[in-house]
């Protein structure tokens, strides 16, 4: 199929799948399209496995990878623990989250303690160093495209690609996103309202 991204990423076409599954990043590969391997809630040496796995799997077709690297969030260069973390969350949205429970008759309740803090320990791999580590993996392996799902990305993850000739991807929900992006030497905008995950704001699709 004749398009641009097909040609950039070397792919049949253009049909591009985010997941947090490996197997599918390899099947959507394999069937002429491209996965793109979702990573910010996995540790690095996760990351080097499911890399690894990919690789011996995907017959030297392309796929990429998919990191939350923020520009701007409450307590930069700060580490909170995850016990600080739950604490900034306001009395409303615990109490939001309750009524949608209790509407839908799943008894509201304070969750589960060790894995709340289990997930919000993950929150390092949202801060530059931690994502550092990501890019460690990600570049060590053949991947064709790296993404950025939250703003503009950091310098070195532009600086890696353009050396490495991995496309740079990075979501968008207006105008002033795309501007950004394309200013900063974005390779791919994606293009995604507030209902894809929130990560462009409250722009809706």
């Amino acid at each position: 199929m004749d398009s641009r991204i097909c040609d950039m990423l070397g792919i049949e076409f253009p049909l591009v799948a985010f997941t947090h599954c490996r197997d599918v990043v390899v099947e959507v590969s394999k069937a002429g399209g491209f996965g793109v391997l979702g990573a910010a809630s996995m540790s690095p040496e996760q990351l080097e496995v499911e890399l690894s796995w990919i690789d011996e799997h995907i017959d030297g077709m392309p796929y990429g990878v998919d990191l939350i690297v923020p520009n701007k969030f409450v307590g930069k260069g700060e580490t909170p623990s995850p016990e600080e973390l739950l604490a900034m969350l306001p009395p409303e949205h615990r109490k939001f989250a309750d009524g949608i429970l209790a509407a839908n008759g799943i008894e509201p309740g304070a969750p589960d303690q060790a894995f709340l803090r289990q997930r919000i320990s993950l929150s390092k791999n949202l801060a530059l160093e931690g994502a550092k580590a990501h890019m460690d993996v990600a570049f060590s392996h053949p991947i064709k495209l790296i993404a950025n799902a939250l703003g503009v990305p950091p310098r070195e993850m532009l600086a890696r690609g353009r050396a490495d000739g991995v496309a740079v991807a990075a979501l968008v929900g207006a105008k002033s996103h795309a501007i950004n992006q394309v200013q900063a030497g974005v390779d791919i905008l994606v293009v995604a309202g507030g209902e894809a995950g929130g990560h462009c704001g409250g722009v809706s699709t």
